[in-house]
């Protein structure tokens, strides 16, 4: 370019402004290029031809497609590489109307078509879903002899019927082609699979003599699509055992499979396949070789393919933090967060939904906020998605701010879908506002907005924690006659606990007995749970073989009987069914709680006396204890489940981990701030009256969450009235 510039320009031929063109579009050098055609309209050159193509080849080389159509529209060129030039470009940037007019417009000038033309045209016509104009091309070619046309000419035709649904039409095509070459197998083969016809797509797979890896991937994508897995876990090794080597999207298609059916030995077996090939640095790769492990449950093999990736993108962090979210390890995810965030990596949508759980979980408020501050400063590309949006609902309903919840919730207008409804209606119902829950879900209904078995299973938790068993009922029926859902399993669980909660144990014993379902262990146990509420140990010994039957492994159940039996002071059958459960290798999840408080997460188990502050915590206890006494509480010993005098009660009570964490609580955050404490079990009817006299006497809201219910104490009462 220094030499153009330097030359004298009156003296440069055309051959010379075509070769300088020809490099300022190669090297994308936009403002080269425009000073060259400033020379050229300057110097009165004439703009045809091939000078006419170099200068358009450089606009639209060096992204001035606008630029380059006005030249285009100025030069007298017959040349059919020009036009295929303009409608590729066209093309690239889904202007599919302006490639179908240059097109006509080409032919209409009497330019001839080439392969390369046809080709584009119809994958213009596929992306464009224009089914008369692939049509009326495939009647052109068949004029010009079709027979005559090259390979790609025929194979593209064939994928435009496969791409625009017409399946039919690519097979009669197929069947009248005198010769096919393996992309026109290829071709079929992925039509049918992308239309679901993967028993067609295998038949044409088997009269394949020769099968690329093309031809493999499509027909393992094809079995991994209906569901037939495991076939596509086979013919994976079936291809390696033929010689042909996997490319990325092969191992992509079989690491799908083997996720989707949780076969972690296979996803293992590829990885080592994947290993022996040097691929295991392959960005794509490794991505689909974490998702697998995720999926399969395994985050130890997820986390060491993250670690030892050379290169990671935003999917990596995503893939990485979702499957721990997935995994119920949400302490994992929100660390791996932070730490993508203090590497400069800017968290996307998915980063967000991935995450957003996981801070519910672990009721992390202060993240949560800290989250959504960055949603709303990110602009519409954020806040507008609706699935964030539900997310974010969500997220403030689990970590207990309920008016924060409905505050972003009413600002969805008039954006608010069925999931949005539903996450509202049960956000009511696990903090045991049943009324509010039933409200919303009628508001839902005069919105036009049909309710699905989802959201009625949502209205009807709210009323079984809510204590309206007539309510209940109500939409128990609607949901059959009006909107003609069968009941699921979990409808009819949820029914069981209405009854069962409200002291109705053998109406609900009968309900069960009456359902046209067989009951799973769930609806039994929602029974169990109301024999202890009401402490009817005859019927629940009733109930517990039917538990013991259909999960004879489930420690919870047996741990539930024996509570039951040590409430009663039953403490022989305690002892007999604990020497079971011992017998039988059963583990019991431990009690435990946990806080937020200035950004840090404070865990505390049951009886555990490692906390720096525990001796500070059960200082505040006594007192409490004491202050209750005074006023006529006396503990609820029956619920120290254990076989002692009452000091010995009183003592293991007072070591329940959610006293310790309200105590924590109040002991340090400022005065009238709300406690806010998770519990990963039940908590106990002791626990629940220590928290309503602490409310009252600290003038603190305390929201104690447990394994599915929330509780707002405040003023001494509760939000649960009881019905929990």
């Amino acid at each position: 370019m220094e030499w153009f510039r330097l030359s004298e320009k009156p003296s440069i031929s055309s051959s010379t402004y075509c070769a300088v063109l020809q490099l300022c579009g190669e090297l994308k050098s936009l403002q080269d290029g425009k000073e060259v055609h400033s020379v050229i309209s300057c110097n009165d050159v004439q703009i045809n031809g091939i000078l006419g193509t170099r200068l358009v080849f450089m606009y639209v080389s060096c992204g001035e497609l606008s630029q380059g159509r006005l030249v285009f529209d100025q030069v007298v060129n017959e040349k059919v590489f020009l036009w295929n030039l303009m409608i590729n470009e066209y093309a690239k940037v889904e202007d599919f109307a302006e490639c179908v007019y240059l097109f006509q417009k080409m032919l209409n000038a009497g330019i001839a078509a080439d392969s390369y033309t046809f080709s584009c045209i119809l994958k213009c016509f596929a992306a464009s879903g224009s089914v008369k104009n692939g049509e009326w091309l495939h009647g052109y070619l068949l004029k010009l002899d079709l027979a005559a046309c090259s390979c790609s000419v025929v194979n593209s035709l064939l994928s435009f019927y496969a791409k625009v649904g017409r399946v039919e039409s690519a097979r009669k095509l197929f069947d009248e082609l005198p010769q096919r070459d393996v992309v026109s197998w290829n071709s079929m083969i992925s039509g049918y699979v992308a239309n679901g016809g993967s028993e067609e797509a295998s038949r044409v797979f088997e009269k394949t003599s020769e099968r690329s890896v093309v031809s493999w991937t499509s027909m393992i994508q094809a079995y991994s699509r209906s569901g037939l897995l495991h076939d596509a876990i086979r013919l994976f090794h079936e291809m390696t055992s033929s010689g042909t080597k996997p490319d990325i999207f092969t191992l992509s298609a079989v690491l799908h499979a083997c996720a989707s059916s949780g076969s972690l030995e296979s996803g293992k077996s590829v990885h080592n396949y994947i290993t022996g090939q040097g691929l295991e640095s392959n960005l794509f790769v490794c991505n689909a070789l974490m998702d697998m492990y995720a999926k399969c449950g395994s985050m130890e093999d997820a986390s060491l393919v993250f670690s030892q990736m050379p290169v990671k993108d935003i999917i990596s962090w995503n893939t990485i933090i979702g499957g721990y979210t997935k995994n119920d390890l949400p302490n994992e995810a929100v660390h791996h967060f932070a730490t993508m965030v203090s590497g400069k990596w800017e968290p996307d949508g998915r980063t967000i939904s991935c995450i957003l759980p996981a801070c519910a979980s672990l009721s992390a408020l202060n993240m949560g906020r800290q989250i959504h501050c960055h949603v709303l400063r990110n602009g519409h590309h954020l806040s507008d998605d609706r699935h964030i949006t539900n997310a974010l609902v969500d997220m403030y309903i689990k970590c207990g701010a309920l008016v924060l919840a409905r505050s972003l919730f009413d600002t969805m207008i008039p954006s608010k879908d069925l999931v949005s409804w539903t996450v509202m209606i049960a956000g009511y119902g696990m903090h045991g506002f049943g009324k509010e829950a039933i409200r919303a879900f009628e508001e839902m209904r005069r919105d036009g907005i049909k309710p699905d078995g989802v959201s009625f299973i949502s209205v009807l938790y709210a009323c079984s924690h809510s204590g309206l068993v007539n309510e209940g009922w109500r939409f128990f029926n609607i949901m059959q006659k009006e909107c003609k859902i069968e009941p699921s399993l979990e409808h009819y669980a949820c029914m069981v606990d209405l009854l069962s909660r409200s002291g109705k144990l053998q109406m609900a014993y009968e309900f069960i007995k009456g359902m046209p379902i067989k009951p799973d262990a769930t609806i039994w146990g929602a029974l169990l749970c109301g024999c202890r509420i009401h402490h009817d140990v005859k019927l629940a010994e009733r109930v517990a073989e039917h538990v013991f039957e259909l999960e004879p492994e489930n420690a919870r159940y047996y741990v539930l009987l024996a509570n039951i039996y040590a409430e009663a002071e039953k403490w022989e059958e305690v002892k007999e069914l604990r020497v079971k459960i011992g017998r039988r290798g059963l583990k019991k999840h431990p009690g435990c709680s946990w806080i937020e408080v200035k950004g840090k997460v404070h865990v505390f188990v049951a009886k555990d006396g490692s906390h720096p502050e525990v001796r500070k915590i059960e200082a505040l206890l006594r007192k409490v204890r004491e202050g209750m006494k005074k006023e006529g509480f006396s503990p609820k010993l029956r619920y120290a489940l254990m076989n002692g005098d009452d000091l010995e009660k009183e003592m293991a009570l007072c070591g329940h981990s959610e006293k310790l964490a309200m105590g924590f609580g109040i002991l340090n955050l400022p005065p009238g701030k709300t406690v806010r404490v998770m519990k990963n079990l039940r908590v106990c009817r002791d626990c629940h009256e220590m928290a309503k006299f602490m409310s009252k006497t600290t003038g603190r809201e305390i929201i104690l969450r447990d394994s599915n219910f929330f509780h707002h104490f405040k003023d001494g009462s509760c939000s649960c009235r009881g019905f929990w």
